[in-house]
C-alpha cells in the first residue's frame, strides 16, 4: 500500500508551481531551478524506490527534469506539475528496466551461443568437459537468476 503524502503548501510569499511554470514559459529560465528544488528529492525518491540499480536514480531524475523543461512548453497549468513530473519519471524508470531486462537477455543469449561454439570446435577434451559442465550448471539456475 503506497502511502501518499500531501504536497505541502507553499509559505505565503512563495510562487506558486503554475506562476514559476508561467515564469519559465515566458523566458524566466531561473524560475526553473525554484521547480527543481521544490520537486527534486520526491522525484528522486520515486525514482528510487522503483529501480533495482539505485546508481541511476540520480541519473534518471536529471533526465526527467530534463524532459520537463524542454516540454513544459505544453504543460496545462490547471494540471499538478509533481503528478506530470511523476509521470515522466515512471516512463523513463519504465524504459530503463525493459533496457535492463533485454541486455540480460541478450548476455544470457551469448552466454548459449559461447557454450555451444566451444562444443562445436574443435576444443581440447577439458575444455569441452568445462563447457559441458557450464551448460549444466547454467540449466539448474532459476530464470531470474
Amino acid at each position: 500500500m503506497a502511502i501518499i503524502l500531501p504536497h505541502p503548501a507553499s509559505p505565503p510569499d512563495e510562487p506558486t508551481d503554475a506562476h514559476l511554470i508561467q515564469c519559465v514559459q515566458r523566458g524566466d529560465h531561473a524560475a526553473f531551478s525554484r521547480l527543481v528544488q521544490r520537486h527534486l528529492a520526491a522525484v528522486r525518491a520515486f525514482i528510487a524506490m522503483k529501480l533495482p540499480v539505485l546508481h541511476l536514480a540520480d541519473e534518471l531524475t536529471h533526465e526527467a527534469f530534463v524532459f520537463a523543461f524542454r516540454n513544459l512548453s505544453g504543460f496545462e497549468l490547471k494540471s499538478s506539475f509533481r503528478a506530470w513530473l511523476r509521470a515522466i519519471a515512471y516512463n523513463l524508470v519504465r524504459r530503463e528496466l525493459l533496457r535492463f531486462a533485454r541486455e540480460r537477455q541478450n548476455l544470457s543469449r551469448l552466454e548459449q551461443v559461447q557454450i555451444l561454439e566451444l562444443l562445436n570446435t574443435t576444443a581440447s577434451d577439458g575444455e569441452r568437459d568445462e563447457a559441458i559442465f557450464l551448460q549444466e550448471c547454467l540449466g539448474k539456475l532459476s530464470e531470474p537468476m
